[in-house]
């Protein structure tokens, strides 16, 4: 039950941060904008998990 709360642990902060470095990275050009500032922002955050992970478990196991 605790890998539960992880994960969704996990996934508020990767949208959090993504919508973080969306606010900064937008041009201020309405919705749009802010929209694939999130999705570039978005993979990123993801990505850097995904090798965070991969380094955590990978010196842990």
């Amino acid at each position: 039950m605790k890998w539960v709360l992880g994960i969704g642990l996990g996934a508020v902060t990767v949208i959090w941060l993504a919508m973080e470095i969306a606010t900064v990275d937008d041009k201020g050009k309405g919705f749009g904008s802010y929209s694939k500032a999130f999705k570039k922002s978005l993979i990123g955050v993801i990505s850097l998990f995904v090798v965070a992970g991969v380094i955590y478990y990978g010196l842990i196991y």
